[in-house]
């Protein structure tokens, strides 16, 4: 079942579930709390209800045990109002069927008696349990996707009975579980967007352009009229349907495509932007579902101020009270040098940084290089170093043992080859990342920038360090000109610590309502969707 026709069948069932009484006079109550006793005393893993897998079981006795086992769903606007979420679970990217609507459709929906009231009081408690859960941690549990993870920290049972709590303290518990979710732009965004592809998706989605040889501005071409026909129908061309000349209109209208989905904007209809044209509405449904999970993995684990690293988005960004201040460009990780996910805390700005080769890029790229060419060191400013931190000269090692072991440093002095450029920003992490500056600006430019060795290097480091320095009286904008101008690397510990999250986000929506689409640079967005598409998922 799709996602679109989810959410229809979701309404449905609501429709239908508020109309039917829950008869709750014709139940004995204090019959209903010892069904409740019974369950809570007897209860163990894997026990069901109604064939429905009863997750975290201590999580809802211990919450019946602090009620005195009294039923939680005897108020039908309570009820209504839980069922009502349930329906609206689509609209994050979620599935009502997760959150036990068959079952509990069955048994609102006959005669019960004590037993059966009991069960479903907790059904209704557990899908309770879990849409808070699912809105304000994920559905989903990002450890099982990658093992560094630490942005998040795991869910407590204390968590897990404050959010249901949460729940059952008012009257509308479909208000308190919509505020459980990030109250974020981002993720508001996402929400609109996921809205929208699901729009295109009712309206039939975009078509299927013809794949051939490239297709160049100019060209006489059948294949134009379906791809005319495909970006008219996701509303990025308001030109004519109807031509088979690649005229300039449909060219500006490709270009500004390619810019949205990463890709440098040539106008040429190569395999990566048939690629992209080609991806379905409903395969866009299920990237931004992905994202919205990712969202809520972090969002409500950060403070008002942080700086956040789209990776497949190559941009950096500053926080404030949940909007963005700042942005700029960054360079990330090629495929096979990854940049990792995960959070810490910026402490230290370097001037005038040295660079220490990292182990990988030394055994794998410089010591063939300089086997080969032993003036290497000296035209590319580095020196020997040994584990005491002192110089030796080049002519002392054997380069060409040195491929096989090389006991030593390399570390490139400050200046302006250096390769981390005249500034860099370390967050203690065991993946030896950091961000910094570089003298090789051209690679801004380009949309894929896929292009470091993992550290993250940043197209306007300057402004990030005045953001990062605004606070401390002892380092003005002209003093840190200043040192930068004597070459002397000078490490300066931040009066305050601001967390970096580096992530993973392959859509966004900018504040003008701008989608852009990002490829999935390292393959991850795949097994985050099979796990959503999965009944069982973490409490």
């Amino acid at each position: 079942m799709t996602q679109f026709k989810v959410a229809r069948w979701a309404a449905a069932c609501a429709v239908h579930l508020l109309l039917v009484s829950p008869a709750w006079a014709e139940v004995d109550s204090g019959a209903v709390r010892a069904a409740l006793v019974a369950w809570s005393e007897a209860q163990k893993p894997g026990r069901e209800v109604e064939s429905t897998p009863l997750d975290a079981p201590g999580v809802i006795a211990a919450f019946y045990a602090a009620r005195d086992h009294k039923p939680v769903w005897t108020n039908e606007a309570r009820t209504t109002s839980l069922l009502e979420a349930i329906a609206r679970t689509p609209e994050h990217g979620l599935r009502p069927q997760d959150y036990h609507l068959p079952a509990i459709m069955a048994l609102r929906s006959a005669d019960r008696d004590a037993g059966e009231a009991a069960q479903l009081d907790l059904l209704l408690t557990q899908a309770a349990a879990k849409l808070a859960a699912h809105l304000h941690y994920g559905k989903t549990d990002p450890r099982k996707f990658d093992r560094n993870w630490n942005i998040s920290a795991p869910v407590k049972q204390e968590d897990l009975l404050r959010l249901l709590g949460g729940v059952v303290a008012g009257g509308t518990p479909d208000g308190a579980l919509e505020k459980m979710a990030p109250q974020h732009w981002f993720y508001e965004s996402l929400k609109t967007t996921l809205a929208l592809q699901r729009q295109a998706v009712a309206k039939g989605g975009w078509g299927k352009v013809d794949g051939g040889e490239t297709l160049k501005p100019g060209m006489d071409d059948p294949r134009v009229k379906g791809l005319r026909a495909r970006l008219k129908a996701s509303g990025d061309y308001k030109g004519e349907a109807d031509g088979t000349v690649y005229d300039d209109e449909l060219v500006a209208a490709v270009k500004r495509f390619q810019e949205l989905h990463g890709i440098d904007p040539d106008g040429a209809i190569g395999k990566r932007t048939l690629a992209e044209l080609n991806v379905t509405a409903e395969q866009r449904v299920d990237q931004v579902r992905v994202n919205l999970e990712r969202a809520r993995w972090v969002l409500n684990q950060l403070g008002d101020e942080f700086i956040v690293v789209n990776i497949p988005g190559f941009h950096l960004y500053i926080m404030k009270d949940g909007q963005p201040v700042w942005n700029t460009r960054v360079i990330v990780g090629k495929t096979y040098r990854q940049t990792p996910m995960f959070k810490s805390n910026m402490r230290t700005v370097v001037l005038n940084p040295t660079w220490t080769v990292p182990p990988t890029i030394l055994k794998q790229d410089l010591l063939p290089k300089i086997a080969k060419d032993p003036g290497y060191l000296a035209s590319h400013n580095m020196k020997v170093v040994d584990s005491s931190g002192t110089a030796l000269p080049a002519d002392a090692v054997d380069w060409q043992a040195a491929r096989k072991r090389f006991p030593y440093s390399l570390v490139q002095q400050p200046g302006p080859e250096n390769s981390l450029g005249q500034v860099k920003f370390l967050f203690p992490n065991e993946h030896a990342v950091y961000l910094h500056d570089t003298p090789n600006r051209g690679l801004f430019n380009r949309a894929d920038r896929a292009a470091s060795s993992g550290c993250i290097r940043v197209e306007n480091p300057m402004h990030l360090a005045d953001y990062l320095l605004k606070d401390d009286k002892d380092w003005s904008k002209e003093k840190v000109e200043a040192a930068l101008a004597a070459g002397k690397t000078q490490n300066i510990s931040l009066k305050r610590t601001i967390p970096v999250v580096l992530m993973y986000w392959t859509t966004q929506m900018d504040r003008d309502g701008t989608l852009h689409f990002f490829p999935d640079l390292y393959d991850r967005d795949p097994p985050v969707l099979r796990a959503l598409g999965r009944e069982t998922a973490q409490l």
